[in-house]
């Protein structure tokens, strides 16, 4: 019987030695002579030796059969066909010889997946940037780098070798829509995701799919999307085919859960460990694969920490003094601050399950605000702690001068400052992260601190530029790949643009304020009250609360607004304390109504531009994607 061959990255065989004939040779020969197989060139009398090297065996009757085989296997390198088995090997180890009777098929590289070039051929002949991408959830930029009181030196010891950003912003300070916002370079207001019941249409571009399709091994681990426990579109994103994605879990301590609270555990006990131990396995995986195959890597880690309940081993608190530490110096709402600026969000607990009442013109005790803090900074510890194991991880697989690391946070957060706890609301603490971006090949900017604006949705083009990649299209982020050569670049972002909403109140935007812990997380988006937008300059930060329209789901510009104005002169992110304690839109009216007009400006035309994209996916098909249910994974607020 004729054997069918076909085998990769060999354009022409030179075959020498006498011929093995199969019984049946001619017959076989002669019935799949018209075969085809997309990309590949038939070749008579040669077969493939594959020896130990086994991939997979399965059986089939057509030759088109063990085409489809191989092509849908990513290391599949060769395969014989015999009429009944098809028997694959690995790249690399698919080697000829001569078969009289049997028909060999050649490919430079069978795509195992359509993509935008040719998979893997994007990838060869180019140097493949790798990039291992950790976020933080709820970790504002409380970090020994930014000058501020925790303990983190691995943190800090990669900002050495990083540029760090002083102003960089999320743009909607709530878990879920600010992940599917710097996940796919899309602001809030482009697909209508301002709470936890909408995303943006499963067929959007987003940063792990990007690398995806271009050749990239791509694999996911803990938070990084909010939905379906991280793993939301998770078969178009990652290469499921290689690893599974890692869902993400909800900690709990017996006095305290996602609302509030602490407590002290063994590191089993907490989700990032386990979370740790993952990532440290995907990461030598990939490193692994990309040795093998030239394929670069994208690994992405999204720790829960330190999203309350505050959870940390011994070892963690005891790195504070908690007499030490110091609390917030204002600690109620800002002089002239209109009340909706305010929520009421987090529990403050002891980690006995004892609870004190605030509100924004009273706050918590002084000492149970340093417990607090305590806690908080210990949960930081402990996530410098995991970084420091994974970039280890990266040092030992050889390739971290090919990789570009990233590290930011979903958003900001606030304990105490301004009365406030948690986040959800337009604050610079609450929509300020951390942001450092490490670049081997530019050591020449190492060890600065940039400050330049910078928007999470910028994260996505820039990133794909590092690596070498095109930049997406259709993105509302742009590329600032120029601030890590030059830091201090005039050319960057003259402003940085967020917002959030307000609901459960008909009063006027004053005094309207958001009651609920949940505030318009679970809210459909047509029964919100009013929608904060806020600009954030080098010298000032505007925010302005309009009426929102529930059949349009905009802003009505000319309805009544709130106003806020806070002068940032000389804030270099040193601190967390010294800035917004005194609305001064009053006081500057000029510079607020210029940066009333810029704000309507800006996001009026974004409305226009934005209005094709949500045609384009209701049309497509993926109007679902517009419109879910809430995710019950994690209910509270992520």
């Amino acid at each position: 019987m004729a054997t069918i061959t076909m085998r990769v990255l060999a354009p022409l065989l030179l075959l020498c030695g006498a011929a093995k004939a199969y019984p049946g040779a001619t017959a076989l020969a002669d019935r799949t002579a018209n075969d085809t197989c997309p990309g590949f060139e038939i070749q008579q009398d040669t077969g493939v030796v594959i020896g130990t090297h086994l991939l997979k065996q399965v059986a089939a009757t057509a030759f088109s059969q063990c085409c489809a085989a191989c092509r849908s296997t990513p290391t599949c390198g060769g395969l014989t066909f015999n009429g009944k088995t098809c028997r694959m090997t690995t790249i690399g180890n698919a080697s000829a010889h001569p078969v009289k009777g049997a028909v060999s098929a050649t490919i430079p590289a069978p795509p195992p997946t359509p993509a935008p070039i040719p998979f893997p051929n994007d990838c060869r002949g180019k140097t493949g940037r790798n990039v291992l991408y950790c976020v933080a959830d709820d970790m504002r930029s409380d970090w020994g780098t930014y000058g501020l009181p925790t303990v983190t030196p691995n943190l800090d010891s990669l900002a050495k070798k990083s540029v760090l950003f002083e102003h960089a912003y999320c743009q909607i300070s709530v878990c879920a829509p600010s992940r599917m916002s710097f996940m796919t370079g899309r602001r809030p207001d482009t697909f209508g995701v301002w709470n936890f019941i909408d995303t943006v249409p499963t067929n959007t571009s987003a940063t792990p799919g990007h690398f995806k399709d271009h050749g990239y091994i791509t694999l996911g681990a803990g938070k990084t999307f909010h939905q379906a426990l991280g793993a939301w579109n998770a078969d178009k994103y990652w290469s499921t085919e290689d690893k599974p994605y890692f869902p993400y879990g909800v900690g709990s301590c017996p006095h305290g859960g996602q609302g509030g609270g602490h407590c002290m555990q063994t590191d089993d006990q907490i989700y990032d460990y386990h979370l740790r131990l993952t990532a440290i396995d995907y990461l030598g995986y990939a490193a692994n694969k990309s040795k093998a195959t030239g394929r670069p890597f994208y690994v992405m880690a999204g720790f829960r920490k330190p999203h309350a309940p505050w959870q940390y081993p011994k070892r963690m608190w005891d790195l504070y003094n908690q007499s030490a530490i110091k609390v917030a110096e204002h600690k109620v709402l800002p002089t002239g601050t209109p009340l909706i600026a305010w929520s009421r969000q987090l529990g403050v607990k002891l980690e006995n399950g004892t609870g004190f009442s605030y509100d924004a013109n009273t706050p918590v005790p002084d000492w149970v605000m340093q417990d607090q803090r305590h806690a908080y900074y210990s949960s930081v510890s402990y996530v410098d702690e995991h970084v420091g194991f994974i970039l280890d991880t990266l040092n030992a697989t050889g390739m971290q001068g090919n990789t570009v690391v990233l590290f930011h946070a979903d958003h900001g957060y606030h304990l105490g400052e301004h009365g406030e706890w948690e986040k959800k609301s337009n604050f610079d603490l609450v929509v300020r992260v951390p942001l450092m971006i490490h670049v081997p090949w530019l050591p020449d900017t190492w060890g600065t601190r940039s400050p330049a604006l910078f928007d999470l949705v910028n994260v996505f083009p820039t990133l794909a530029s590092l690596a070498g990649l095109p930049v997406p299209e259709g993105v509302d982020g742009e590329d600032l790949a120029t601030l890590l050569i030059d830091p201090f670049s005039p050319t960057g972002p003259a402003a940085a643009y967020h917002q959030y909403p307000a609901c459960g109140c008909s009063a006027t935007p004053a005094v309207c304020y958001n009651s609920t812990r949940q505030a318009c997380n679970n809210s459909p988006r047509g029964t919100f009250n009013f929608m904060g937008y806020s600009v954030r300059t080098h010298a000032w930060r505007y925010t302005a609360w309009f009426p929102w329209d529930n059949t349009t789901l905009s802003a009505d510009w000319k309805g009544p607004f709130a106003a806020e104005l806070y002068n940032h002169t000389g804030d270099h992110s040193f601190e967390m304390d010294n800035y917004e304690n005194v609305n001064l839109a009053s006081q500057y009216k000029s510079v607020a109504t210029g940066l009333h007009e810029q704000i309507i400006t800006f996001f009026s035309e974004h409305a226009s531009a934005t209005a094709h994209h949500r045609a384009s996916a209701a049309a497509a098909g993926a109007a679902g994607g517009l419109a879910g249910v809430a995710d019950a994974s994690d209910p509270y607020d992520m």
